[in-house]
């Protein structure tokens, strides 16, 4: 299971995964007031010197993150499917895909909203990397599954 290169790929995806959902991902900064915000799995936050005053659920990004990160760790104990495992490594793609655009906007309206310019953090590349592994994870047991067939025919 380990000595796969596609296990590999996956305890990466299930890592960036866990780093992006417990980071901030974005923040905003008021145009008129000069106010910060942030936005983390919790929501939207306004920060104050006293503190972070709640603003906005951001629930359907968190669920959408813990359902990427619990999709490529089941991946990984599924290495006897290989079908399995390349139609779950597809819907993560999707998924990640998806989280790009529920990001944006959640980005553009709460920008347009607070009246405020949103900037991006190192993180948010997190899942453009997990999309790229798991293209290489799907391109991995494509190889294995040929090879098996490939092992049966000459039997």
């Amino acid at each position: 299971m380990i000595q796969r290169i596609q296990t590999l790929y996956l305890l990466t995806v299930v890592i960036l995964s866990g780093i992006t959902l417990f980071s901030v991902q974005a923040g905003f900064v008021g145009n008129a007031d000069a106010a910060q915000y942030i936005l983390n799995y919790k929501g939207i936050f306004q920060v104050q010197t006293t503190g972070m005053d709640f603003l906005k659920n951001v629930w359907s990004l968190t669920t959408l993150n813990v359902l990427i990160t619990a999709i490529a760790l089941v991946t990984i104990f599924l290495y006897k499917k290989r079908l399995l495992q390349i139609r779950l490594s597809i819907i993560n793609s999707v998924l990640l895909a998806g989280y790009y655009g529920l990001l944006f906007i959640y980005l553009w309206q709460t920008g347009n909203t607070l009246d405020a310019e949103w900037y991006l953090e190192m993180v948010t590349a997190f899942p453009l990397v997990n999309i790229i592994l798991t293209f290489l994870v799907i391109r991995a047991i494509g190889k294995d599954e040929a090879l098996i067939k490939s092992l049966n025919r000459l039997r």
